[in-house]
Formats: C-alpha cells, sequence, structure tokens
C-alpha cells in the first residue's frame, strides 16, 4: 500500500493503539524486528534489497514475519494483496526458487506504474487490478475485480499477505471472504493480514474465523506486535513456527 494513501480512523482503533502491547510494540519490538530482519538479510545474502520499514506501509513486524516465513518455510504458491515494500521480497524469493509463483494485485495505478519495471520473472504475475463492487456477508465493500477462475491451473495459495485495498471504517478488506477457503491449501497455509488493530480489519478476521469454522478448517491465531500489528491465520502445522516469532 502506498505510504500516501490515508483512511478514516475508527474510535476502537485509537483506543488499541494505546494498549500496553501496542506501545511495548512501537517502541521495543519495532526495533528488534527490524535488527532481526536485517540479520536474515545478511544471512541469505539479500543486503543489497533496499526496504525501508515505515509506519503507513511495511513496518519492521510485518517485513520480519513475511522474510522467516520465505525463508523457513518456503511458499510454493503466494498471494500478496496490495503492493509495496513486502513485494520487494516476495519477487526476490521466486526469482530465485524454481517450482513457485506469486500473483501480485494492485488497484492503485500510479504505484502499479511505479514498480512494475522492477519486475520481471514470468512466475511473477504483478498485475492492476481495478476495484468493483462486490457484497459480502450482506454488506457491499470494493474488491480487486481480478477472476481467479482464469488462473493455469488449480493449484492453492499456501500465503496469503492482505495489505489491500485502502481500507475501510468497518469490515475492512472484505472481500477476501468472498474467495476464501477456496483458493487456499488448507492443510498448509498462513494468512497474514496487516494493520489488524484497526476496528476494521478486526472485523473481517472475526468474520472469517466464523467461515472456517463452518468449514471444519482446523487454524491457529497469533498476533504480532510492532509499529503496527499484523494478525496470523494459519494451518496447525505453523504452532511451533510462529510460536518463535
Amino acid at each position: 500500500m502506498s505510504a500516501k494513501q490515508k483512511i478514516r480512523v475508527h474510535p476502537r482503533t485509537i483506543l488499541n493503539h494505546l494498549t500496553p502491547k501496542m506501545l511495548y510494540g512501537l517502541f521495543i519490538k519495532e526495533i528488534i524486528y527490524i535488527r532481526k530482519f536485517k540479520q536474515i538479510l545478511k544471512q541469505i545474502g539479500w543486503s543489497y534489497i533496499k526496504i525501508k520499514p515505515y509506519g503507513f506501509a511495511a513496518n519492521g513486524s510485518l517485513i520480519y514475519l513475511l522474510l522467516k516465513i520465505l525463508n523457513e518455510k518456503h511458499p510454493d504458491k503466494i498471494l500478496e494483496l496490495g503492493s509495496g515494500e513486502t513485494t520487494k521480497l516476495t519477487y526476490r524469493y521466486i526469482s530465485e526458487n524454481e517450482n513457485t509463483e506469486a500473483l501480485v494485485l494492485e488497484d492503485n495505478s500510479e504505484w502499479y506504474n511505479k514498480l512494475i519495471g522492477n519486475f520481471k520473472s514470468k512466475r511473477f504475475n504483478y498485475t492492476q487490478s481495478l476495484l468493483k463492487e462486490l457484497t459480502v456477508a450482506e454488506r457491499i465493500c470494493n474488491w480487486y475485480s481480478y477472476d481467479f477462475s482464469n488462473e493455469k491451473n488449480n493449484s492453492k495459495y499456501n500465503l496469503i499477505l492482505i495489505d489491500g485495498p485502502l481500507g475501510t471504517l468497518r469490515y475492512s478488506r472484505l472481500g477476501i471472504i468472498k474467495f476464501l477457503p477456496n483458493i487456499l491449501d488448507r492443510n498448509n497455509f498462513i494468512i497474514i493480514f496487516d494493520d489488524t488493530s484497526r476496528k476494521g480489519e478486526q472485523d473481517t478476521i472475526g468474520i472469517l474465523k466464523n467461515v472456517f469454522a463452518k468449514e471444519k478448517i482446523e487454524f491457529i491465531s497469533v498476533e504480532v506486535y510492532g509499529y503496527k500489528k499484523q494478525t496470523c491465520l494459519a494451518s496447525k502445522n505453523y504452532h511451533e513456527f510462529l510460536s518463535t516469532i
């Protein structure tokens, strides 16, 4: 997501940012995550990748979480909603690992045109997808117009990063509910929601948890606190891994 984009703030979101966990994340954990992130970059030889963690975009906890998943869990099919600093990591991972692929959707044409020239791998599909109205859970939201039925194969995503489109006051990024769990590898997955101290994202996660329960999909839920909060919903095989974050 572009750092220039802003959304309205729900009063509950303001209160959430003032909890002891969020304050500890802001002043202590964020620094630790950035340090760990740089250590992994150096270990795997990616130090030349210029990543700038900052508030409204990819903060320290998010880029560390993503890099740790790529480096240790080796997902083979990735969906990234919204592009930015994290996309640089996803692209490098796809470029260096055969039998992997990624789809990245971006609705902002200015942001898309700024980044498109950086991605050249055939297995990395960076797509501009305009938004359209979608009805989900009896609510109308704006969501990507990308048609998943046009994909070449029926393989499922095992890493999904949700950082777009632009968030809303309530039921933010609700459109993902329309496609989950159909596009998900139910036995091996991790879904990362960014900005989950916000009321809107919490609304959507609550609905998704109910969907998983109805579909009898077993999952764990883990929260990561830095400058921002991320929430991970993952298959149970991720339990030990996420306990080390």
